[in-house]
């Protein structure tokens, strides 16, 4: 593939990281994210498309409004340029196919997530639903779900031999992966829960920093949506490794006095992104 076209490709991807910058600001404060266009979230006043390319206007405009010269967030370059990267990645390792369509989807949707739990440290409940929804009708379509029944053969064979046809094994590992996830991630908070409650008592307090729950519903949905799109194994693998990437946070806020509450979704995101690139090298280690 030519340089050109990778330069394509990551413009394309700096437009669909200024959409998904615009899909974190907007989404939680229920406004549309189609109109009205594009505008400064200081002073309101609307954006000219010439003051709308991404990350170029960053630099022109030395990060600062044209109208009301207060700073604008250092993150609307880092997401286009993430996004850019991303589909530069993706379609050397998937081309133009609907995998490559699928966890460009999964990868936009971890990126609006994790800045909107920065932010709010919530998450609305209806977001992580979509993404479930989006896994599982993924895979349906990479299975030819729909060309299936017309394949008469394919499904007296799974009659006589019992072998489930593609679409079926498919679907199946796309929500096996959520409701494993759900169901082991459930679990481990009901059991964090009850060691919560149980120092609780002990001690006679009323919560621990303001908190009486071991990970938050929103959590767990989450965890569940990754299981979606990258099966059972994965969310065992996220569950693991994401205290590890808070863990690092925390240090480093109690180093700078930073603030301690900590926006979990974003090293559940990190984690997926490690699963997702390093998946044999890690299953080859597991299981030598």
């Amino acid at each position: 593939m030519s340089i050109f076209f990778k330069i394509i490709l990551f413009i394309l991807g700096t437009c669909l990281g200024s959409f998904l910058n615009v899909c974190i600001w907007r989404l939680p404060r229920r406004l549309s994210i189609i109109k009205p266009a594009s505008f400064c979230p200081k002073c309101n006043k609307p954006i000219k498309w010439h003051d709308n390319i991404p990350i170029l206007n960053y630099i022109f405009l030395k990060g600062k409004c044209r109208y009301c010269q207060r700073k604008i967030s250092f993150r609307y370059p880092l997401v286009e340029s993430i996004c850019g990267f991303l589909v530069v990645i993706l379609y050397l390792k998937f081309d133009l196919s609907l995998t490559f369509l699928k966890y460009l989807f999964f990868f936009s949707f971890l990126i609006v997530v994790s800045f909107i739990d920065i932010d709010y440290h919530a998450l609305p409940v209806y977001l992580c639903f979509l993404g479930i929804a989006a896994g599982l009708f993924f895979s349906i379509l990479e299975s030819n779900l729909f060309d299936i029944f017309a394949d008469l053969a394919k499904i007296i064979n799974f009659l006589q031999t019992g072998k489930y046809p593609f679409f079926v094994s498919s679907f199946f590992r796309s929500s096996g992966g959520l409701i494993f996830g759900l169901g082991f991630v459930y679990l481990f908070k009901l059991f964090g829960d009850i060691l919560i409650e149980i120092y609780l008592s002990l001690r006679k307090k009323d919560s621990i920093e303001g908190e009486k729950e071991s990970l938050g519903l929103g959590d767990v949905d989450f965890i569940g949506m990754i299981g979606a799109f990258l099966g059972a194994k994965a969310t065992v693998f996220v569950f693991f490794l994401a205290p590890f990437f808070a863990l690092g946070y925390s240090i480093f806020a109690l180093i700078f006095k930073k603030s301690h509450i900590i926006p979990y979704l974003p090293y559940l995101s990190l984690a997926s992104l490690v699963w997702f690139f390093f998946k044999d090298n890690i299953l080859n280690f597991v299981f030598f």
